[in-house]
């Protein structure tokens, strides 16, 4: 799925997939890539001529990284949710939407082409600053209609409005009280490529819990992509961390927390594909809806 390089990692989406690397940036530092998608006939009416042919989003991202910052590369299961975006839009059309982990951004970017706001979480100064880089790049593709809102979110340290900035050096993304009010006001939430990890995926749906069990009704799409290795202790080839993922789902599943109850479900990817990548059978694609009580 991936190449591991000396403990570092890359994607494939970096190899294999078609792309256009802008000359005139500085690479020692980070590249800038230019994906290119299409539209879905309905959008193309709406948006203006110049871009509906062919629309193209200058992306800046590291190449090898280690694991513990895979979230400055771009992942397939992050074109997959992008795919699913494009597929939906009618349903992100005005409204308000978290990004959670939302590492350079593209996903954030792609909501944005429909909704009123994107709230784009992630975790740590250099990462964040490539989410802001990435919007101001595509600022001619998104236009003024949607307000985008880049903040520190730790799943690690989330405990509601009180949660603090794991960087200090991260501390203007800190989370205000607006901030605050409208991470409680989302309907929508989008989470690409973050169960790679157990105490990660551990802090992902407890954060999901809390955020979730607060009015308004949330729901939630999430893309991953089913890694196999071959472990010692095991003389077979496994996913541990999507078995891991697996039994956070159903432990979630059918919860009720505070009457507000939980469903998941994973969704066929059988719609439209509108970046190119490979779109295998081990990526992903699930729903978690909360229901409140009436």
């Amino acid at each position: 799925m991936e190449r591991n390089v000396a403990d570092k990692v890359l994607s494939d989406v970096h190899v294999f997939t078609p792309h256009e690397t802008l000359t005139d940036t500085d690479e020692s530092v980070n590249r800038v890539t230019r994906f290119y998608f299409s539209l879905p006939p309905d959008v193309c009416r709406e948006l203006s001529a110049d871009i509906v042919s062919d629309t193209s989003d200058p992306n800046e991202h590291m190449m090898e990284t280690k694991l513990d910052d895979v979230g400055l590369q771009v992942w397939q299961g992050c074109l997959l949710l992008c795919d699913f975006v494009l597929h939906l839009h009618k349903e992100f059309k005005g409204n308000k939407v978290l990004d959670l982990g939302a590492g350079v951004g593209l996903t954030s970017i792609v909501a944005g082409l429909f909704a009123e706001s994107v709230l784009v979480t992630d975790v740590g100064e250099t990462i964040l600053s490539a989410s802001e880089c990435n919007i101001a790049l595509n600022k001619p593709l998104l236009g003024e209609d949607c307000t985008f809102r880049v903040k520190e979110l730790n799943w690690l340290k989330f405990s509601g409005p009180k949660d603090s900035c794991s960087d200090v050096r991260a501390c203007r993304f800190k989370m205000t009280a607006d901030d605050h009010a409208l991470l409680d006001s989302v309907s929508l939430i989008l989470a690409a490529e973050v169960i790679y990890d157990p105490d990660l995926t551990d802090a992902f749906f407890s954060t999901v819990t809390q955020l979730m069990s607060r009015p308004p009704a949330k729901t939630l799409y999430m893309t991953l992509e089913k890694r196999l290795v071959f472990t010692l202790a095991d003389l077979d080839v496994v996913s541990p961390a999507y078995e891991h993922f697996r039994e956070m789902i159903q432990e979630l599943s059918g919860l009720c927390v505070d009457g507000v109850t939980f469903h998941c479900c994973q969704i066929h990817c059988d719609f439209p594909q509108y970046f190119t990548y490979d779109r295998h059978k081990h990526l992903e694609l699930w729903q978690i809806t909360s229901c409140m009580a009436e």
